[in-house]
């Protein structure tokens, strides 16, 4: 899916919260891109967003959370491109980058694709709760079928949890509660905040939270390798 710019700035902070640039990412090729930089006032509509309310307790974080930077993925279980990035290009940054201490890598949802996203996305989060918010993550994305094709609704949803190793009982009581639906609401909201249109978008960002980054679509490992290095020397 193809995304647009990132149009409104965020105010994000490490020790104290900072205006930041919005950046405007545009991809060239698959080796390059073009960053071009507009400061602007802070929008009303938006209310300032500060470090900690994008990285809490409950979003899937891997890696050092520490690490000079943070890739945040919108994502969603039933987008291809989502897909894509989890199957090819993310074990290549966590190989790279994450492994090292480099970069983190963290998740929020962006359910656009249909009602069964937000099911799968809840169910995501009761997987986190057992600390295998990432094994589900690849499960999903490793056995994905088409989109709105029933795949991702509760009752298969819960045999995958199963069949990776999660408690039953607890996994299926949280999801039958809807216990982290709020968080998934929350979690579109601040997609459509920033004004992402589709998935997955990605915000890099650096722990001072100086010169983040927008960046939309299923890019291939060099675009983020260039990013990256950019941002860390």
């Amino acid at each position: 899916m193809v995304m647009s710019k990132m149009k409104k700035p965020l105010i994000v902070g490490g020790i104290t919260a900072i205006v930041i640039a919005v950046i405007a990412v545009s991809v060239l090729n698959a080796n390059t891109v073009d960053t071009s930089i507009e400061n602007k006032s802070t929008d009303s509509s938006i209310s300032p967003l500060s470090f900690s309310s994008l990285i809490t307790k409950d979003t899937p974080l891997k890696g050092d959370p520490l690490a000079p930077i943070t890739l945040i993925e919108f994502g969603d279980f039933q987008c291809p491109n989502c897909g894509r990035f989890a199957r090819e290009t993310g074990p290549q940054i966590e190989a790279s980058y994450v492994e090292s201490g480099q970069v983190s890598m963290a998740f929020k949802h962006f359910t656009v694709v249909g009602p069964d996203s937000k099911i799968a996305a809840m169910a995501s989060q009761c997987a986190n709760e057992q600390g295998m918010f990432w094994e589900f993550h690849d499960t999903l994305y490793d056995n994905q079928g088409h989109e709105n094709s029933g795949w991702a609704k509760k009752d298969n949803l819960k045999k995958i949890a199963s069949d990776i190793g999660l408690d039953k009982q607890s996994f299926d009581s949280c999801l039958d509660s809807n216990k982290y639906q709020s968080l998934v609401d929350n979690d579109l909201n601040l997609a459509k905040q920033i004004e992402f249109t589709g998935t997955p978008s990605f915000l890099v960002l650096k722990n001072d939270g100086s010169k983040p980054q927008a960046l939309t679509g299923a890019y291939p490992y060099a675009t983020f390798q260039k990013i990256f290095d950019e941002s860390l020397n």
